[in-house]
């Protein structure tokens, strides 16, 4: 089964060869004592490139060619420092608050589901077509999520989907409602952000993108532990496609997922998994997919 799922991808997705791993024997099946309750298949698709990744990329650029003709090299911590103060310069514009995506991003996205529609389209062999969609409230994540599922009926929106509070414009989302008023997300699931608003508890704090309270990597570490549960509610769908964020699959595949070595997603990068939580509550998962991880 994965030698022949691992064949045919290789044959049916476009562009370079790509880099499969299939396990023969998942953990999610070996154990009788403590059986699965909830076992999925999870794909895991980060947002194409966003406008500020464009702008980030360039200030980037401009700061190490600076450095460098200071005598900076690119392994000193100067260097380094320069790089990272440009970034988050150029990202304090308000003009990029919940930044949509680029042209590029949006080409990307439909890449992304020429492959998940090839991954699922091999029959017996292939990987099953995901019936619920989870998506971050953030723009650039939505309209990755319309791009690749157009009027998909399981696409939710949920927060805790979100990238990392930085306390930049570009990582705060706009209102529920307005979200919910685009006709491009009509077709999507936003009750849960429209009750979220409504208490209060929201992050839509002002038009700039403003927020009292930030987030480090172990914060949102300990927020990606909010999907294990979204996975125990949509018991009726044995496929799940999440998108979001580098930080947050970051994260994700480092903290619960387990893979403590995984790279980061490139734009519109697809990874699948097989997750499973038993009667102990032990979350156990194995890559079934990946295009470059090894």
């Amino acid at each position: 089964m994965c030698q022949g799922l691992s064949s045919a991808l290789q044959h049916a997705l476009p562009g370079p060869a790509m880099s499969l791993w299939m396990p023969a024997e998942p953990d999610a099946h070996s154990s009788s004592a403590d059986p699965p309750l909830v076992r999925k298949t999870l794909f895991l698709v980060r947002h194409g490139e966003a406008v500020h990744n464009i702008e980030e990329a360039k200030a980037k650029s401009r700061a190490a060619s600076e450095a460098s003709s200071e005598g900076h090299s690119p392994s000193s911590n100067a260097f380094k420092e320069r790089l990272e103060a440009a970034r988050r310069s150029v990202l304090q514009n308000g003009q990029l608050l919940d930044a949509e995506l680029s042209a590029d991003g949006k080409l990307q996205a439909l890449r992304a589901k020429m492959e998940i529609e090839s991954l699922t389209a091999l029959g017996n062999t292939g990987l099953p077509w995901p019936t619920a969609v989870l998506t971050s409230p953030l723009q650039r994540t939505l309209q990755t999520t319309a791009l690749i599922f157009p009027g998909h009926p399981g696409v939710h929106i949920r927060e805790c989907l979100r990238e990392r509070r930085t306390g930049l414009p570009c990582d705060e989302r706009q209102p529920a409602l307005q979200i919910r008023s685009r006709p491009s997300f009509a077709f999507m699931s936003s009750f849960n952000l429209v009750a979220l608003d409504a208490t209060g508890a929201s992050s839509a704090e002002d038009e700039i993108g403003h927020i009292d309270e930030l987030e480090d990597r172990a914060a949102v570490r300990r927020r990606t532990t909010q999907l294990v549960d979204l996975l125990r509610d949509f018991q009726e769908d044995a496929a799940i496609c999440v998108v979001t964020h580098k930080g947050f699959l970051r994260e994700l595949e480092r903290g619960p997922l387990g893979r403590t070595e995984a790279t980061e997603f490139g734009n519109c990068e697809v990874r699948v998994y097989e997750v499973a939580i038993t009667e102990s509550g032990k979350f156990t998962s194995e890559l079934l997919y990946s295009a470059f991880e090894q």
